[in-house]
Order: structure tokens, then sequence, then C-alpha cells
């Protein structure tokens, strides 16, 4: 018994936990040493001193004898007033081997370390920014925290206690079915972006971690993980993506050229325009952009470059161009510096504008004010050969009444009447083309119209040996239309067919003819010349298959309006035998016309 004693006393003395044993007169009977060690006493010298002893060693007093007894039997946390340690205090009576009295008995656990790590895990459970929950497998939250609460929209925590898992926090109660399936097959799962369904029932993007809490059988007890709210990334990727499209779609649909360089003018980005030009992209990314313009502008190109790369922005900088497929293209190039984080210039953006079509309207129209000032000079020296030639046959007229005159000088008074009245004829021809007249509808003869043209370019015609053959209907039914707009429409048809048969080394030869077809005047104009090597273009704007210079390509498209303002159509084709053009005209005829006119708000005259 007494080896089975001193056992005992050793062991109460090893435990860590202290221990104290008093009487109902909170005397104590036996602490061990933990606890003496505490109060800096020898265990047997605490024997028989009231437990308030021990509160007076350390705070000098307590409301209580014992300061332990606080609660009766059971549990009860005590906090160490001066050392600030916090004991878990289980209290038990027992009534003595020897007597009827009670005994109490007090162990304290040093829970201080358990509490502060709680202390600190509560504060990052409520404080991280991500929802952390733990849920049962059946579906409701076991505990949330205040990110969990805010990420799904409510205002509690007992609020989101109470939710429904697959109901009310997901929109489809099966993908809940599917992610806990897959919990259960992986242990958890990482990285999965889902939706969930706020309070107000708008939608929110997170990324899920999540793994399962298994009981000794392998049964998942809870899930417990995070969520993280992605749904502002998420509108911010989607506005980026809009944006991007948006870019995308601008910088490729654009017409104008766009490219982005490095400094050295290599080119690292082009968009879609450039294989309009004849350029695949592996001709281009990759190649510095002097490469790619003409010789004569390549040094300028660098020292441009080169002010960019310095930070400063160049406009409207000129540049020819080579294509794809070799033809050279004017272009004004606006350059702009990008700036990397550093605030130096890391990449050059060169917006390029194709001009060429601007550069040539603005040829062809001081080429056309030219024509119109030459047209205007033309109708003055008309009216100032008006006199003389008035003169010139009005005293031959007198000449030839004149019974004087031999009959020898007499035919060359007639000859000198007849070129004098040609040459007036001529004169009112051209005072006629050349007077600006607003249109007007009326009924007027083709045939009569063509004759007028023929003799303005019979000249031309015959001294250069074209042979011009007319085959016109004397009984062609009139039309309605404007004489004047009428007759430019021949004459154009007739300066292309002159230009077309003169390029040929055989004899040239234009053969016009009318005749009536059906409800229509039609005219053709056929030449032997080279032929039209597009005739699908032939009646486009500015298009022409003339040298620059000679030619505005305006012509043909000006014909092609009039004559559809007449309610009539132009057409042409080349020839079966491959020998040159046809130009045909079609007009309604004057009854199929009235109607037209009526329509158009012009009143036949």
């Amino acid at each position: 018994m007494e080896q089975a004693n001193r056992h005992w006393v050793e062991v109460f003395d090893a435990i860590s936990d202290f221990i104290a044993v008093h009487d109902e007169q909170n005397n104590i009977l036996r602490v061990n040493r933990s606890l003496a060690d505490l109060v800096g006493t020898a265990p047997d010298q605490l024997i028989g001193i009231n437990m308030r002893a021990l509160d007076a060693l350390t705070t000098g007093g307590s409301p209580h004898s014992c300061p332990f007894c606080r609660t009766g039997e059971g549990l009860d946390e005590y906090v160490h007033p001066v050392l600030g340690r916090i004991y878990l205090i289980s209290t038990s009576r027992i009534h003595a081997a020897s007597s009827a009295q009670l005994q109490t008995v007090h162990v304290l656990k040093d829970i201080t370390d358990r509490r502060e790590a709680e202390r600190r895990y509560r504060e990052l459970f409520d404080n991280i920014q991500e929802g952390i929950f733990c849920s049962t497998p059946e579906g409701r939250f076991v505990e949330v925290n205040d990110a969990l609460v805010r990420i799904l929209g409510y205002s509690s925590r007992d609020e989101v206690l109470q939710l429904d898992i697959p109901t009310q926090v997901y929109f489809s109660p099966q993908r809940r079915e599917e992610l806990a399936e897959l919990t259960k097959r992986a242990g958890g799962i990482r990285s999965q972006e889902e939706i969930l369904r706020r309070k107000d029932g708008s939608p929110v993007h997170v990324f899920m971690n999540c793994f399962a809490v298994l009981d000794a059988a392998g049964n998942i007890l809870q899930n417990r993980g995070l969520m993280l709210d992605i749904t502002g990334l998420r509108n911010s990727q989607t506005e980026l993506q809009k944006e991007r499209d948006f870019s995308s779609k601008i910088l490729s649909h654009t017409q104008s050229l766009i490219l982005v360089t490095d400094t050295e003018g290599v080119i690292s980005y082009a968009n879609r325009r450039w294989s309009g030009l004849g350029f695949q992209q592996s001709q281009i990314l990759g190649h510095p952009l002097p490469d790619l313009c003409a010789a004569p502008r390549r040094a300028a190109l660098r020292e441009a470059l080169a002010a960019v790369a310095r930070g400063q922005q160049v406009d409207n900088f000129d540049l020819s161009l080579v294509r794809g497929d070799g033809v050279s293209s004017q272009f004004s190039v606006n350059l702009s510096p990008i700036s990397g984080e550093d605030g130096r210039v890391s990449s050059i953006v060169v917006v390029m504008t194709d001009v060429t079509d601007s550069a040539m309207l603005r040829s062809k129209l001081v080429h056309a004010e030219k024509m119109a000032a030459v047209g205007q000079l033309v109708s003055g020296v008309a009216h100032e050969v008006n006199n003389p030639l008035t003169a010139i046959l009005g005293f031959t007229d007198l000449l030839m009444e004149n019974p004087e005159i031999p009959e020898n000088a007499r035919r060359d008074l007639r000859v000198i009447l007849q070129e004098a009245q040609r040459t007036k004829q001529i004169v009112q021809n051209l005072l006629s083309f050349a007077r600006q007249m607003p249109p007007q509808r009326q009924p007027v003869q083709l045939n009569s119209i063509l004759q007028r043209t023929v003799h303005l370019r019979s000249y031309d015609f015959i001294s250069h040996g074209v042979q011009v053959v007319e085959r016109l209907d004397e009984a062609l039914p009139a039309v309605i239309g404007d004489s004047h707009q009428i007759q430019q429409v021949f004459l154009n048809i007739l300066n292309n067919a002159y230009d077309a048969v003169r390029e040929t080394a055989k004899p040239a030869r234009i053969e016009i003819m009318s005749a009536r077809a059906g409800a229509f005047v039609e005219i053709s104009f056929r030449d032997n010349g080279m032929g039209i090597a597009d005739p699908e273009r032939i009646f486009d704007p500015f298009f022409t298959t003339k040298d620059v210079g000679k030619g505005t390509g305006l012509g043909l498209s000006i014909c092609y309006g009039i004559v559809h303002e007449h309610g009539g159509e132009i057409v042409c084709h080349n020839n079966l035998n491959s020998e040159g053009a046809t130009f045909t005209v079609r007009l309604p005829i004057a009854s199929e016309t009235a109607s037209f006119g009526a329509v158009a708000g012009v009143h036949p005259k």
C-alpha cells in the first residue's frame, strides 16, 4: 500500500495540469507539483492553507474563499490575473474515504495557446476575402464566414445557414449534384469556376475549391471549401473582350492601312486591309517598313521613324508605296508613338490613307477646269470668227449677183460661198456644244444630232484617214430628250472610237447606224479598233485604259448617267470577229417617253 501510494503521488505530481484538492472549509488537502511550482512553494507547505491563499499569492484578494469554486461542479474558465494565462477548470466533488465530508478537486488545464489559435482562426475566418463554408452532404450550410454572406448577397449568417444549397444557391440543382458526385469521387474539386445565385437572383461568378471530410467508414461528413468572387474579373474580361472585338472589327474593316512597328520600323502587326493591296502577311510581318515604300522616299521615312521613336508625332507624311502587284500608290501617313511602362517609346502605330484616287481626281479636276476654260475660249473665238464669216458670205452673195463677173470667177465664188457656209455651220456647232444650257426635254431627231456630231470631228477623221460610214434610217422616229446632252453622249463615244481605231495598223473605220427597235430608237457605233479590255467596268467612274493624262475615265460614266436619265440604256461589247467594239444607245421613242417626261418633272416643248 505504501508503494502504491508512493506511485500514486508520483503520477499525481507528474501531471502537467494544475490539481488542487480542498475540504469544505476550503483548506488545501493536496496540490500537485505543477501548481506548487506556479505558486513558488513546496507542495507539502501548502497543505492546510486556505485556498484563498493561492489567489492572495497572485492578486492579493478574491471575493470567493476558493478562487476556482465558481459554478459548482463542471467546467469553467479562469484567467490568471497576472500572467494572463487562460485555464479550463474542471471541478469535481467527492466524499473522503475516512469521513463523510465532501472534498473538492480542481483540475486546471492551460488553454491559452488553444484560445489564441482559435482567436487567430476566427479572425482569419471572419476577415478573409474568400468565402469559406462548411456544408452537409444533403445541402445545408453548417458554418460560413462574412465574406460568403457578402458574396451571396445576404445580410447575415443566419440567413445563409437557412438556405437549401441545391435550389437557392445553384441555378440548377443538377449542377450541384454533379459537383457533389465529383467531390465524392475525387475527394474534392480545385479551381472550379461556377455561377451561383445571389439573394436577388443575379448571377455571381466564383472560383471554388472544396474537399470532403470523411468518417472512418469513408462516408462524407462535411464538405469544406472556399469561394473566390471573380464577378468583377469576369465582367472586366467580358468588357475587355468586347473592346478587343470592337477594335479588331475596326482595324479589320477600316479603309486605312494600319501597321505596328518597333522603333526601328520592323513590322509586327498589319491589319486585313493590306491583303487588298496584294500583300500576304508573310510579306509584311518581320520586314522593315522602308523596304515596302518607293526608293526615293526611304530616307525620309527612316527620318520620320527616328523622330517618332524620340516621342514626336508625324502627320500627313507623303509616301509612295509599291503594292504587292507592283503598282505604285500614293499614301498620306500618320505615325504615332506608343510608350511602355517605363515611359520610353516601345512601338509605333502607322496609319496610312490611300490618296491615289484623290491625287488623280485633283489632277483630273484641274484638267477639267482647263478644258472648261478651253470651251469658253472656243466659244469666244467662234463669236469672233462669225463676224468676218458674215462679211465673206455677204460680199460673196453680192459678187455673184453682179452680172459683170465672168463665169470662171463665178465658179470660184461658189466654192468660196460653199466653204464659208460650211465654216459657219462648224462655228454654229461649236457654239451649240460649248453653250451651257439647262437640260430640256423636247422632241429631237437623233439623225440630225449624229450628223452635227460627226461634222464636229470631220477634220480629225479626214486628216487621219478614218473612214466614217453612216447608215441612218430616214424614217427614224423622234425621241424626247435634251439635244445637247445626247450630242455629248454621241461625241464621247465617237472620241473613244477614234482613239481606238488610231491604235491599229489597218485602215481605220467607224460605222454609225440608226434604226427603230420596237419601242426604242437604237444608235450603234461600231469600230475596228483593239476592242475593250474590260467591258464590265467600262462605265465605272474614273475607269480608263488610257495613259495618265490622256483620259479622265469620266466620259463614259457620264454618258451612262445621261442615257439612263432619258429612260434608255447604253451597252457595249467586243465584236465577234475580234476586231473592235460596238457601243449601242437605246432611247424610247417620243410616244413612249411622254409619261417619262411627266414623271421627271420636265415638260416637252
